[in-house]
């Protein structure tokens, strides 16, 4: 059966013939000039805008298709302050924040890049498995140059690797220097980890209890094995080189026992590693001259970038009552009943507000959740007891001293890493030591300062600290 074709031809509206009036022609060319000035500026304004862009406040994201970080970072950035192009600032700004954080990921990140699949495990008797485009690195998941992936190397690549000496950026060669510095050996946990992953991810306090060595005898037990080797530098330990080469030595039995445990990791920054990463992004945006800003991680690390002289603050919070992991909270932070102060139960609370001015470094470590992004690091139970990521390497067991704890340094000399490995021992601990914390803020030069609640008083080290909006009932004892 044919089709019917219709008729294409656009309907037209009658005409209607207008006469229009002589009368007052003046006005009508008056008007006609204003319609046609205000048309101009409007032009002028768009091409103006065009050219220029939006200037002010503006969060900038990472713009990719590609694996990154940006997702775990809010960057804010006061667009055209220099004077310059908004629009072209913001654009080679978004750039080089892109390139940045696709890097920083595949830098840090415990992952391969192989899509749709990975690289084998290490063999037991330490001999290399895979190619090289299978495993993780930059250049592998990008230019497909063997030899290049090898050259770059990652966290992924080191542990694909045990036994070989691998070259790496010079930032992942950097972090790893800080962490063998500090002497912790936190970056060894990699199998203990992947048990506590599987703890947040529980839904119900049955389901966690499987991976909590607190209740089950059977993880408790592998945790002492995993950890005989994780802290025995003769069993896992990296060896740097010089010239960005390193070599992630791990003894034969500690692979035998790896493979027999499927255990295919054996360094990972797990929760520390947007502390580095943040400290990598900021000194790699200021490097390349953008300074007019702040980035912030999702899970408390912060740099901020700008050494204008102009006003930035940090709330600072705290969990007031309910009940610690793993054991009982240091001696000296229980609240106390104190003024109009409400210290119920398990409440978050805004204490104070920390006012600054000019670069900062900045790191918050707390024992409870703030927004959805730490589901990653925390399970709370229906009693309200808390398991976090700080574990010890000494038991594996999650503990903190005290419930938060901002810890901050002035200027660009100290980033984040830096603070972090310094309170770590601090903070992972059954008690908080103040005097170890007055301590460093005396240092003479990279000084850390703290800030922390000892029941009604929130105690900070920085002489010259600026708060505003104290809690009522609460007093700042400098």
């Amino acid at each position: 059966m044919g089709r019917t074709v219709r008729n294409r031809q656009p309907y037209v509206r009658p005409v209607e013939k207008v006469e229009i009036s002589e009368k007052h022609i003046g006005r009508r060319f008056i008007a006609a000039a204003v319609f046609l000035l205000i048309g101009a500026g409007s032009l002028a304004y768009f091409f103006v805008n065009l050219v220029r862009g939006d200037t002010g406040w503006t969060e900038i994201a990472a713009e990719s298709s590609k694996p990154n970080c940006g997702v775990e970072f809010t960057f804010l950035y006061e667009v055209g302050a220099g004077g310059g192009s908004a629009l072209q600032e913001k654009r080679a700004l978004t750039a080089a924040y892109t390139e940045a954080a696709e890097k920083a990921f595949w830098m840090f990140e415990n992952v391969r890049a192989a899509e749709g699949g990975s690289a084998e495990e290490p063999k037991a008797d330490g001999s290399a498995a895979g190619s090289a485009q299978e495993i993780h690195g930059i250049a592998a998941a990008e230019s497909g140059d063997d030899k290049t992936a090898a050259a770059m190397g990652s966290v992924r690549f080191l542990n694909d690797h045990p036994n070989e000496s691998v070259t790496v950026d010079a930032p992942l060669y950097e972090a790893f220097a800080k962490l063998e510095a500090s002497g912790g050996r936190q970056l060894y946990l990699p199998a203990v980890y992947e048990v506590y992953s599987n703890l947040f991810a529980s839904t119900s306090d049955p389901q966690a209890a499987e991976f909590d060595p607190s209740f089950n005898a059977d993880v408790a037990a592998y945790f002492e094995k995993v950890l005989a080797y994780a802290n025995d530098p003769a069993a896992v330990g990296l060896e740097l080189l010089g010239d960005n080469q390193v070599r992630l030595n791990v003894s034969k039995e500690y692979l035998v026992f790896a493979a027999e445990n499927e255990i295919d990791s054996f360094i990972d920054f797990y929760w520390m590693k947007n502390a580095f990463i943040v400290d990598y992004l900021a000194e790699t945006l200021s490097d390349a001259g953008f300074t007019h800003g702040s980035i912030s991680s999702n899970d408390g690390f912060v740099r901020n970038l700008d050494g204008r002289e102009i006003d930035y603050s940090f709330n600072v919070y705290d969990r007031i009552g309910g009940r610690q992991k793993n054991g009982v909270q240091g001696s000296g932070t229980e609240p106390t009943q104190a003024g109009s102060a409400d210290m119920s139960s398990g409440q978050i609370l805004q204490l104070t507000t920390l006012q600054y001015r000019g670069p900062l470094s900045l790191v918050w470590l707390r024992d409870y959740m703030v927004n959805s992004a730490d589901l990653r690091y925390y399970y709370q139970m229906a009693d309200g007891e808390m398991r976090t990521a700080y574990i010890d390497p000494q038991d594996g067991l999650c503990r903190n001293s005290i419930s938060s704890l901002v810890s901050y340094s002035y200027g660009t000399e100290t980033g984040c890493a830096d603070i972090l490995l310094s309170m770590i021992p601090l903070f992972i601990a059954d008690e908080f030591d103040s005097s170890a914390a007055e301590a460093l803020a005396e240092r003479p030069e990279g000084a850390i300062y703290s800030v922390y609640r000892q029941g009604d008083r929130i105690r900070a080290n920085d002489p010259q600290a600026e708060f505003t909006d104290v809690y009522e009932g609460c007093t700042i004892d400098k």
